[in-house]
This record gives C-alpha cells, sequence and structure tokens, in this order.
C-alpha cells in the first residue's frame, strides 16, 4: 500500500460532503451539521486557520480525509488533554476513511500512521506528538490508532460520551524510520532472503 496525501481543495468539496453524509461517519461526527454549506463553511480551504485539511489517496484512488492543528489552537477540545501529560507542542488529528467498501480492513490504521510520519512530523518539526480523542464506542477509530503505534493516555468525559486519549511520539515515529532505513540497507548490501526483517518493517505501514 502506498498512501499519499494532498491539500484539500474546492473541488473536494463535494466528495468530502458526500463521506461526512455516510451513515458510518455521521453518527460519530459529535452532531455537526454536515449540510452542503456548512461543509463548505467548515472546511473552506481558503478559511486562513491553523488547521490543515487533506485527503488521503491510496495508490491513487482517494479514500479518506485527514486533518491536523496546533493542539493549543482547539483549547475547548484540547484542553482536557494537558492535565494527562501531552506537550504544548502536540498536534492534534482527525479522520475518517470515506469509502465504507474499503473499511475493516486495516486501511485506516494504516493511513493514520502515514499521515503522522509525513504530514504531522515530517512537515511540523516543531510538534513532539500527535494525539486523538475518539469515543470509546467507537471501538474501530480507537483500535486503529492503536495498530499505527498510539498509545493510550487515559480516559476523557464529553458532553456526548466517554472518549479514549491517545498519543503517539515523534521519537517513536523516527526511530521507526531509522530502523526500516537499517534494515533496507542492510538487505541491500547482504541480497535479499526469505527471511528478511525488510517485509517485516514494511508492515508497520500496511493493512492488518
Amino acid at each position: 500500500m502506498t498512501f499519499t496525501f494532498r491539500p484539500l481543495e474546492d473541488a473536494d468539496l463535494p466528495m468530502l460532503h458526500g463521506w461526512l453524509n455516510e451513515p458510518g461517519v455521521v453518527r460519530w461526527w459529535e452532531g455537526d451539521d454536515v449540510s452542503w454549506e456548512a461543509v463548505v463553511r467548515d472546511y473552506d480551504p481558503a478559511s486562513g486557520d491553523s488547521t490543515e485539511h487533506w485527503i488521503a489517496s491510496l495508490d491513487g484512488t482517494d479514500v479518506g480525509w485527514i486533518q491536523c492543528y496546533p493542539a493549543v489552537d482547539e483549547p475547548e477540545e484540547t484542553e482536557p488533554w494537558f492535565a494527562f501529560g501531552i506537550d504544548q507542542t502536540a498536534a492534534g488529528i482527525d479522520y475518517l476513511v470515506g469509502d465504507p467498501d474499503v473499511r475493516g480492513r486495516g486501511i485506516g490504521s494504516a493511513m493514520i500512521r502515514a499521515f503522522v510520519t509525513d504530514i504531522v512530523f515530517g512537515r511540523h518539526p516543531e510538534w513532539t506528538q500527535a494525539c486523538a480523542g475518539p469515543y470509546l464506542a467507537n471501538e474501530a477509530s480507537w483500535r486503529a490508532l492503536a495498530r499505527g503505534g498510539f498509545r493510550f493516555v487515559g480516559m476523557i468525559d464529553d458532553d456526548d460520551g466517554p472518549c479514549r486519549l491517545m498519543a503517539i511520539d515523534r521519537g517513536v515515529v523516527v526511530g521507526d524510520q531509522a530502523q526500516v532505513r537499517t534494515r533496507s540497507s542492510t538487505a541491500s548490501a547482504s541480497g535479499p532472503s526469505p527471511t528478511s526483517d525488510v517485509s517485516d518493517a514494511g508492515t508497520r505501514r500496511e493493512a492488518t
């Protein structure tokens, strides 16, 4: 699997509107207005705020939306995070896999891990952690985070139900990337073998 990410554009809004209104998504969208007018307003690529909206493509096909933002810029949501020791320099992320036919195949966890590697930490050297707080009842979401390398931090009470705060540290991602490069270099020098660690390392970002 190969994920790429591109900034959300105006031309993507009809696709995003459809995804946000898909029953498997809208049930977890915290009662947000997902009408066309609201999507245009809330996801305007030219809004100028600090939240970045991205479209995730898998092997060239658009499969999901994912955003990141400085945690300190969204205090209404993130203030409880800091009581658990989350860094002031953390980023928050939110995400969805748009096509229900591809859910349940590990695509969400692979998309999340690729995003924090390539975008959250790859483009933002000032961010030290990535965090998300899905509802406890949304088991598929927090399990996808866990498979993507996130650790459980603590429970947060939300007006609509308890949430599991999950986080991943920059050092974990950078360390894993260094191991992958080392294994790849070793394999290149010694030649591939059926039991090479390179294939194992590659599964960090693939479906399970």
